[in-house]
């Protein structure tokens, strides 16, 4: 019975081996500007080739090695090379899958496009080639009907159907991948699911990379529907994952994540000791610092942590939103602004430059940065409006950003 099962597994791969075959021949006779009849003169009926170029006919081994070699393509499927490249693809789906770094992957694809590109390999040398550039092959749904299952739930991964990727795969990396579309839209509820669902795949798989990304993302979903408490569990557990995985940029952000939200609590001591644990060389973590200082009244250091703020690079603001572009660098120098007033003037609610700021701030943060970074100053703005009598503005404030909080 399963020598049975093998051998129909056999005969289904060899077909789509064939029929991946077709699809070359057709593309690299139509980059050569051949006719049907040119390409199989002495070789095979032109109505031969064209069912083995549509995929509806199976051509013989040597018929299919003749087409290839006229069209110059030289077609890679000895045993070695085969067992070779398979361990090869093998290591750096398990990488990929688990979450690893697999910054290199895209210069070891480019290293061997010539043996991949013409071989049983070319379609996972394709669609990996694809993730790691970001840069969609031609004509890729051609290939749909001859991927393998991985093959097209990456696919349905690049494309977005993240749906249809939902009904025919729970891999972790999936459910993240799933999570980061809606959490980019706005739609939390839907994406902290995703990241739900990610987190207990991952726990059942060992994928613990994705189950602390996940774990941060959920944070981030709470975070923007203002469940505080929610919030710090997600980002203390985040962290914890990424000290026991020895990955020290993911604890610098996990840990500026964490402080952020105890300053939202109103736990500035908690803030700063998870700051100091976690130094990291950006200007929004000595932003932080700096507030942390200015809450337990030490001026001075938080004057001088204001200063590095202005200073220090913005490689990345905050959930991956690139940084250092010129309108958010300009966000960011008036949101430090405000704190100097407020570290210079005691009456700095009532002062009209602050407010005006303020205002202005608040404004461009809405159409430039995450929601999660706009709600951590949104509270500065409901503060001003309260203290100058603007009640209705204040519970705008407090409508659109603070409705659901929760501590």
């Amino acid at each position: 019975m399963g020598n049975t099962a093998n051998l129909i597994e056999r005969q289904r791969i060899d077909a789509m081996y064939q029929k991946l075959q077709g699809i070359i021949i057709r593309r690299r006779r139509q980059e050569l500007n051949w006719s049907q009849t040119t390409l199989c003169a002495g070789i095979c009926a032109v109505s031969h080739l064209s069912k083995i170029e549509q995929g509806k006919a199976e051509g013989s081994p040597e018929v299919l090695r003749l087409l290839l070699q006229r069209l110059g393509v030289e077609w890679r499927d000895d045993p070695d090379f085969c067992l070779e490249a398979s361990a090869w693809f093998e290591e750096w789906y398990d990488r990929l899958f688990s979450g690893e770094n697999i910054e290199k992957l895209e210069s070891a694809l480019a290293q061997r496009q010539e043996e991949f590109q013409n071989s049983p390999f070319f379609l996972d040398w394709l669609m990996l080639t694809w993730l790691t550039t970001g840069n969609p092959p031609e004509n890729v749904k051609d290939y749909v009907s001859v991927m393998d299952d991985r093959q097209y739930n990456l696919y349905l991964c690049m494309t977005e159907q993240f749906q249809e990727l939902l009904h025919v795969s729970n891999r972790s990396y999936f459910l993240l991948a799933a999570g980061t579309r809606p959490l980019w839209r706005g739609d939390y509820e839907k994406a902290a699911i995703c990241f739900q669902r990610g987190m207990d795949q991952a726990y059942r798989e060992g994928s613990l990379r994705i189950l602390m990304k996940c774990c941060g993302n959920l944070g981030t979903c709470y975070s923007c529907l203002n469940q505080l408490e929610k919030t710090r569990e997600c980002y203390a557990a985040a962290s914890r994952m990424a000290r026991s995985l020895g990955r020290l940029k993911d604890m610098a952000i996990m840990a500026y994540n964490l402080a952020t939200t105890e300053l939202q609590l109103g736990l500035p001591e908690d803030a700063l000791r998870h700051l100091l644990e976690q130094p990291w060389n950006e200007a929004v973590y000595f932003q932080k610092l700096a507030i942390c200082y200015e809450q337990l009244g030490q001026k001075d250091k938080s004057r001088s942590a204001l200063n590095q703020a202005l200073t220090a690079p913005m490689t990345v603001l905050l959930d991956g939103t690139p940084g250092e572009t010129e309108e958010i660098r300009g966000i960011f120098k008036q949101i430090c602004e405000l704190i100097r007033i407020r570290l210079d003037d005691a009456n700095y609610l009532k002062n009209p430059e602050y407010g005006n700021i303020l205002i202005a701030c608040i404004r461009s943060m809405k159409k430039q940065l995450p929601m999660g970074f706009v709600q951590f100053h949104a509270g500065w703005l409901e503060e001003w409006y309260v203290a100058n009598r603007q009640y209705h503005k204040a519970h705008e404030v407090l409508r659109t950003f603070f409705i659901n909080r929760t501590k």
